[in-house]
């Protein structure tokens, strides 16, 4: 796979609303850093407007099936491939890359960021299936940097002290007034104002992120094209909402890394933080949860009753057999592949993101599927970037089984997305590391 390695600049303001209505004297608080799905919707987005037509190098329409006509028969089903991460900040100036403060990391009284520590809260209220807790060095609110540099973000993974240092402005909030539009006529409505909030970067602020999109054409053989090659770079695109324009062009950044360890105590505990948002949504009940599951801030892929890990150790992937759907074939792998001997023992949450967005494919309650319009999507609370889970392995081979599968880049030639719903927009990346000896 290509994953290009890109940079987008904004040629002036950004309007990047989350999911609260715009109404009355609600400044339309537009000024959020940009979603994952937000830079992906642009990506795709502007594939589109460069290509409105199929091209010869897509390859043959895909024919849909039963269930696709039902579920997507809206869509093109172009680009389907595209793969996004990011954006974060990046500075041009000395290449600096900036991600999400970790959310299990505290102030000491000397005013160095230094690592939460463990506690065993087994038989407390904390939430199910949860037995130990994070608690403070220095008690009192504390307010830690909304960003860490890529260094002191790498120094947070080998479990050493952060020297607080100034993190350089990156962005700013700008207020201005607008005249309200009547839709229908196209005209000024008389005596409509609004005052929207926008996002401004500073001069040299970049937004950095990954993307790939490796289609194969339908009819040519099994070679893949690169759409990103096809497009061509620089480009442009829009980015939220208000036509916000943007050029996109190589850049050379890297994401941390922490390297798995070689070996490791049974004691050894594994932390997984969030680089980006993930999204897990509440289950049916079912064979593998016969109670259901709550999702929201517990992953999809832990059992609620005891924390168990319920993602399957990596292993020599089966073929496909000719005829085998795809249940049949994941059926399978699960008899052959058994799931990671390993708990969640701890998490440190943030508050959830809530974010929608705006359907131009809405269905019609009232008349019915092919009743079309537009309308809003639904609301989704995500697990903020910067929130920890914390793993206890039954042993080495556990741990490194478990790492392999939740860190980003812990597969050569792919990307780990976590997040039960939208992982090629880039949400559920996390990195691993190990919780330091004087921390558990």
């Amino acid at each position: 796979m290509s994953n290009y390695t890109l940079k987008l600049k904004p040629r002036d303001l950004l309007f990047l609303r989350d999911a609260r209505p715009m109404e009355a004297s609600d400044a339309g608080l537009g000024a959020n850093w940009p979603r994952p799905d937000q830079l992906w919707n642009a990506l795709i987005n502007c594939f589109h407007r460069n290509w409105p037509e199929r091209q010869q190098w897509e390859g043959a329409e895909h024919r849909k099936t039963d269930r696709e006509r039902g579920s997507t028969r809206h869509s093109s089903d172009r680009f389907g491939a595209l793969q996004s991460i990011g954006p974060f900040p990046l500075d041009d100036r000395d290449g600096t890359l900036y991600l999400p403060c970790p959310l299990d990391l505290a102030m000491s009284e000397d005013g160095t960021i230094v690592p939460m520590t463990l506690s065993d809260c087994a038989g407390t209220n904390l939430p199910q299936p949860l037995s130990r807790s994070f608690s403070t060095p220095v008690l009192g609110k504390q307010q830690l940097p909304q960003w860490l540099s890529a260094d002191d973000y790498f120094s947070y993974l080998e479990g050493k002290t952060i020297e607080l240092k100034a993190v350089p402005d990156l962005y700013a909030a700008e207020r201005r007034i607008g005249i309200g539009v009547d839709a229908e006529r196209g005209s000024v409505e008389d005596g409509k104002l609004y005052q929207a909030e926008y996002l401004r970067l500073h001069d040299d602020i970049s937004l950095a992120c990954l993307a790939s999109c490796m289609i194969k054409p339908k009819g040519q053989g099994d070679k893949l094209v690169d759409v990103f090659a096809q497009l061509g770079l620089p480009a442009n695109l829009i980015l939220g909402g208000q036509q916000g324009v943007m050029s996109i062009d190589h850049a050379t950044w890297q994401l941390p890394q922490s390297a798995a360890p070689a070996t490791s105590s049974a004691k050894t505990l594994l932390r997984w933080t969030l680089l980006s948002p993930a999204v897990f949504p509440s289950l049916a009940a079912s064979d593998s949860y016969p109670g259901g599951h709550p999702g929201g801030w517990l992953p999809t892929w832990i059992n609620p009753a005891d924390g168990a890990v319920q993602l399957l150790a990596p292993g020599e992937a089966l073929a496909r057999r000719p005829g085998e759907d795809r249940s049949a074939w994941r059926t399978r792998q699960q008899q052959q592949q058994k799931p990671i001997a390993a708990t969640l023992v701890a998490a440190r949450i943030g508050k959830p993101q809530l974010f929608s967005g705006w359907d131009l494919h809405a269905k019609n309650a009232a008349e019915g599927d092919d009743a079309l319009g537009q309308g809003a999507k639904p609301t989704r609370a995500a697990v903020p970037a910067g929130s920890v889970y914390v793993f206890a392995c039954d042993d080495h081979a556990a741990l490194s089984a478990l790492w392999q599968v939740l860190d980003a880049q812990a597969t050569p030639g792919r990307i780990n997305r976590r997040s039960s719903l939208y992982g090629e927009k880039g949400f559920g990346i996390g990195v691993c590391s190990l919780i330091p000896s004087n921390q558990d």
